[in-house]
C-alpha cells in the first residue's frame, strides 16, 4: 500500500487590513452639551457641560417646576452620530438622584425630568466607562 502525500496549503493574514483588530478608540465626550426645549435644542455655552474632573462633566442651571417634562439630549455642537446620547427606551423619564446609562447613537430617544420643585440644578455627566456614558440630575439648592 502507497502513501500518497497531498500538498496543503495555507494562507497568511497579511493580507487582513493593519487596523482590522485595533481597538475602537474612545469617545471624545469633552465638548458636549445639554440640548433640549430648555435653550431650543442649541448648543449655547450656559449649558455645555465643563470638566470637573478627568471623566466627568456638569453644567448647572435653574428649571422651573411647572408639571411639564423637560425633553433633552446631550450632544456635541454638530450633532454626531456616535455623540447624539438619549436615552434607549421611549418613555422612560430620569429621577433626581439616580444615574441613568445614555445611549449615544443617531437612534437615541429625547431624556425627560420634570422637577418637582423650581430651583437650581446640576446635569452631571460621568464617562468613566467610555462606551455606557451615564447621566445624573441633583438639585444643588
Amino acid at each position: 500500500m502507497a502513501i500518497t502525500v497531498i500538498p496543503i496549503l495555507a494562507g497568511c493574514a497579511s493580507s487582513m487590513p493593519k487596523d482590522f483588530f485595533s481597538p475602537v478608540p474612545d469617545k471624545d465626550y469633552s465638548n458636549m452639551y445639554l440640548r433640549g426645549v430648555f435653550n431650543w435644542w442649541e448648543a449655547s455655552e450656559g449649558f455645555k457641560l465643563m470638566p470637573i474632573s478627568a471623566d466627568t462633566y456638569a453644567a448647572s442651571f435653574e428649571l422651573i417646576a411647572d408639571g411639564q417634562p423637560y425633553d433633552f439630549k446631550v450632544a456635541d455642537a454638530n450633532w454626531t452620530m456616535e455623540l447624539n446620547c438619549g436615552s434607549q427606551y421611549a418613555d422612560s423619564p430620569l429621577e433626581l438622584d439616580d444615574a441613568v446609562e445614555l445611549n449615544c447613537e443617531a437612534d437615541s430617544l429625547n431624556l425627560q425630568f420634570t422637577p418637582n420643585e423650581t430651583g437650581n440644578y446640576r446635569f452631571v455627566l460621568d464617562v468613566s466607562d467610555n462606551d455606557e456614558p451615564e447621566l445624573l440630575i441633583v438639585r444643588i439648592d
